[in-house]
């Protein structure tokens, strides 16, 4: 592609991007004005508040992303890949944590705690882990657990439970978990599509993991689903590419990771979709067979107290939409989802979309992108899914292997995340 002819795709795609959160924007407008009740969108069609903060906060990303800019490129270009692997994590987790800083909100560094840790003690109250367990599914139904939780199966409380068990608790305790779960999520997109694409390409993806408006977005439980359901399917991925004992022990990982995943959220479900396409193209069914059936071991082992996944979805989807999603609507969100998700992934994904060629690549981006139109068209998702969607956008990252010239297009994604940080108000 001749030097003109990229810089005016790249203006088509940035003018395409503008104009769709545009037409978003105002008919979501439209939609506040005739709405029957609140909508709980402040930003619509973001969760939260538009609020301007011009404050010393919003130097931490600003700090942070230029040394992103600055060193990053150059040491996933030349370092041995486990360096450029730790580099790019420990940059995308430090960002996260920069952007993180730059919030706000005071329930920011709480939120964790408010949805799902700071109600360990309805396990106790239950009776124990195994009452708790049965009878899950019924307080679910009445809404009796946190909105959060009568949305999730009950994984992550009960993980929180059994740390405090071993004197782990605490908003320090926390807030590493979901740190942790962003460097995993990172790590593990990254593997995929080094196992799937090539260690050239991931190399220059790399840098664009680590800086992404996403990253405004990064204090909550989605990360640690993210960072679980992504080490899953790096796992299983890797093993489709392997024979022997290796590829055993990685379906073996994968597929108990697979199955706490799905005790942690539902929609990691989806995730199976990138895994699926690379083990048929691979021809390795064994490894589905496999780690599926571990997956399948460990969604079924709840049974032995009383808690069936199934019902557990099916409750969610009552609680659902016996909420407020029943005031959201189904048709706007299904256009306003996917405008969101193109912001959190900023402008430069969206002109590395139109660039990328590669199709060992498109396997990886294509089939996760694919993922996402489900979750979208399922109706799951009325809004809020710059969070909910957080565990699909390591992997729709990766296109940045497309992109030459990584500097001025990371720029264009830090100004993006800094102005969100700058203009809205969200709790997490």
């Amino acid at each position: 592609m001749t030097g003109r002819r990229a810089a005016l795709q790249a203006a088509s795609v940035l003018t395409a991007w503008a104009l769709l959160l545009a037409l978003v924007w105002t008919l979501g407008q439209e939609k506040l004005a005739n709405a029957t009740g609140n909508l709980q969108l402040g930003a619509m069609p973001l969760y939260g508040s538009w609020e301007w903060h011009l404050d010393a906060g919003l130097l931490a990303p600003i700090a942070m992303g230029a040394l992103i800019i600055a060193f990053l490129p150059p040491i996933c270009a030349r370092w041995r890949w486990r360096y450029a692997l730790l580099a790019t994590t420990l940059a995308g987790t430090a960002f996260s944590l920069a952007m993180a800083l730059a919030h706000s909100h005071p329930l920011t560094w709480i939120d964790l705690d408010n949805h799902y840790a700071g109600h360990t003690n309805l396990v106790d109250e239950a009776g124990g882990f195994g009452p708790f367990l049965e009878g899950y599914t019924e307080v679910q139904l009445a809404g009796e657990v946190p909105v959060h939780m009568q949305s999730h199966p009950p994984g992550l409380v009960l993980f929180f439970w059994g740390a405090a068990q071993l004197g782990l608790d605490g908003l320090v305790f926390q807030n590493t978990v979901v740190k942790l779960g962003v460097a995993a999520a990172i790590a593990a997109a990254l593997t995929i599509g080094r196992d799937v694409a090539g260690e050239r390409l991931t190399r220059r993806a790399a840098p664009f993991l680590a800086l992404a408006p996403a990253a405004f977005w990064q204090n909550n439980a989605d990360l640690v689903f993210a960072g679980v359901t992504l080490s899953a399917v790096a796992c299983l991925v890797l093993a489709t590419n392997r024979t022997g004992g290796r590829a055993a022990l990685l379906t073996a990982a994968g597929g108990l990771l697979a199955g706490a995943a799905l005790m942690l959220t539902f929609s990691a479900a989806l995730l199976a979709v990138p895994l699926v396409a690379v083990a048929a193209w691979r021809r390795r069914w064994g490894v589905l067979l496999g780690g599926g059936a571990l997956a399948a071991a460990v969604v079924l082992l709840p049974l032995a107290w009383g808690y069936w996944w199934l019902e557990g979805l099916q409750a969610t989807r009552v609680r659902y939409y016996a909420g407020v999603a029943a005031l959201r609507g189904y048709w706007y969100f299904l256009l306003a989802n996917l405008a969101v998700f193109e912001l959190a992934l900023g402008p430069a994904t969206a002109v590395a979309l139109a660039r990328l060629r590669d199709r060992r690549m498109w396997l990886v981006v294509g089939s996760c992108l694919a993922a996402v139109a489900a979750a979208d068209l399922s109706g799951m998702s009325s809004s809020e899914v710059e969070r909910i969607w957080q565990p699909f956008m390591p992997l729709v990252l990766l296109a940045g292997c497309a992109l030459t010239r990584p500097r001025a297009w990371l720029a264009l994604q830090l100004a993006v995340a800094v102005v969100i940080a700058a203009a809205l108000r969200v709790q997490w």
